[in-house]
């Protein structure tokens, strides 16, 4: 067994009780109407590029994806002011935009640049740093003056959609020689880069860089009460797709705009800072060798004293936290299930749908393991995108699949756990939530990006065409299956043809794609 950093390994228990709905996501604004696209006729296991489900991707791009990404930048972003907005667009786009790099999509890529780039009239000075550019939220229903959100940039926010506009720019880049560039392509490509130069600069400051190494030094267990500051959280990750991202434009003589060029001279003088940065996730990441090749995980130990983890291990069909609306309109929790020792898991890590971040950052590290060091000098050997990207892969199929190729199912937590995600979670706005049963966030490893990863685990490409093959057919077994545990894909039903549908089994075809 071998290690980037301390860790011990126990058994693996799959549990299997019944799921509901996954935890809510952020709800996009202002639906346009779905206009049909055409459609795969049945389950077609032609998933190569050209094949009919890259068609069936492409055509739900052009007709239906595209225009409700146009209104919701227009209208969400720009006139309503929730930036939420990008968080929701980058959870939908982000495997469409590897797909047309894998397939070399030139039209779509070009439509990706002007369909985004109206987001970056948006961009306002931000509160205390006038210098700096960046979306502050001013409006939509997360944001609210409870949470101290309203009026301030939603850093998590902001990562997330920068490491989008990254995967685009690096997409033209690459894809697309810059004497046969459109004007749309040539412009997103200035905004863009200097749009995550500033603000990954800005974010990059002495106070961040002492937070990494104050957590280079904490290791697991030390922090008995949950402290965050510990952890090691899903905007580091964002930080460093950025800066891998910039590394390939900045060695492919990209324009900047004058503030955008400043800002990489001196993202450029942070080089041993950066490092920490890379070595930190490096030993927040577990390989372990088994027979069957490493696995990895993320995390592991530092998130098991989390108040919303502390059923991590409990799998009883009950919710441990009991949700009821007040007289007042205000939600309150109450615990149906006394939480003991037991329900709670040492090895706790990341859950398996914060950890999707992990598929658009190891693949631009993997790209980009020359540019990082060309242009921030970090070089080290235990930096291995491409084995990392096999071991995590592994680990999905060893100790998070639930070992059924008919009706796959997946656990809760990255380590194999599969107890109660966030019971009793609070975000700020009043809400309570109930938590998220056993295999309840099945859903993200279809809607994460992880099928992606059969390229380097043969049994995950065979769970992605089992899925797929799922949702298409028509047994009542079937239908039920996916009716219980993949809702938010589900093909068929009263839910088949609603937006958030169609946008979460976009996301799925086009990570299929190969």
């Amino acid at each position: 067994m071998r290690f980037i950093n301390s860790g011990f390994l126990l058994g693996i228990c799959f549990v299997t009780l019944s799921a509901g709905n996954a935890w809510p996501r952020e709800s996009a604004v202002m639906p346009v109407s779905l206009r049909a696209a055409p459609h795969a006729a049945g389950p077609v296991a032609n998933f190569s590029c050209d094949g009919p489900v890259h068609a069936e991707v492409l055509a739900t791009w052009q007709h239906v994806v595209r225009p409700y990404f146009t209104q919701q930048i227009d209208v969400g972003l720009n006139k309503i002011g929730d930036v939420y907005v990008l968080y929701n667009i980058q959870e939908e786009a982000q495997d469409f935009v590897e797909m047309t790099r894998r397939c070399k999509d030139a039209q779509a890529i070009d439509q990706l640049a002007s369909t985004l780039e109206p987001a970056f009239s948006s961009l306002r000075p931000l509160p205390g740093s006038p210098d700096v550019q960046g979306w502050v939220c001013s409006g939509g229903h997360t944001c609210t003056s409870s949470n101290h959100l309203l009026g301030t940039e939603v850093q998590l926010v902001s990562t997330q959609f920068l490491g989008l506009i990254g995967a685009v720019a690096t997409d033209i880049v690459e894809d697309i020689p810059a004497g046969r560039r459109t004007p749309a392509e040539t412009t997103f490509l200035t905004s863009a880069a200097s749009a995550v130069a500033t603000q990954v600069n800005h974010w990059l400051s002495p106070d961040y860089f002492h937070h990494v190494s104050d957590r280079l030094r904490m290791r697991p267990g030390e922090d008995r009460g949950g402290s965050s500051s510990y952890f090691f959280e899903d905007r580091d990750l964002w930080l460093m797709t950025a800066l891998s991202d910039l590394s390939e434009l900045y060695q492919a003589h990209v324009e900047f705009t004058a503030a955008g060029a400043q800002a990489m001279t001196d993202l450029r003088t942070k080089n041993r800072q950066i490092a920490g940065l890379f070595n930190l996730f490096l030993q927040r990441v577990t390989l372990s060798d088994t027979p069957n090749g490493p696995r990895a995980e993320i995390e592991r130990g530092y998130e098991s004293n989390v108040a919303e983890n502390r059923y991590a291990r409990y799998s009883g069909a009950r919710s441990p936290v009991l949700c009821s609306k007040q007289p007042s309109g205000t939600m309150q929790s109450s615990l149906q299930v006394a939480p003991q020792p037991s329900y709670v898991d040492p090895r706790m890590g990341w859950d398996i749908s914060h950890a999707r971040r992990l598929v658009p950052a190891l693949a631009t590290f993997a790209r980009n393991r020359s540019n990082i060091q060309s242009t921030f000098g970090y070089s080290n050997p235990d930096f291995d995108p491409i084995e990392l990207q096999h071991a995590f892969a592994n680990q999905i199929v060893d100790e998070i699949w639930s070992r059924s190729s008919q009706f796959p199912r997946f656990s809760n937590f990255w380590d194999g756990n599969d107890g109660w995600y966030r019971a009793g979670y609070e975000n700020g706005t009043g809400s309570c939530a109930a938590g998220t049963p056993p295999y309840g966030l099945s859903w993200s490893i279809p809607t994460g990006g992880y099928l992606a990863w059969g390229t380097f685990n043969g049994t995950m490409a065979a769970i992605g065409r089992s899925l797929y093959h799922l949702l298409y057919a028509g047994d009542p077994e079937s239908r039920a299956f996916v009716d219980r545990f993949y809702p938010q894909i589900a093909t068929q039903g009263p839910a088949g043809n609603s937006m958030s549908n169609r946008l979460w089994r976009f996301t799925m075809l086009s990570s299929l794609v190969q």
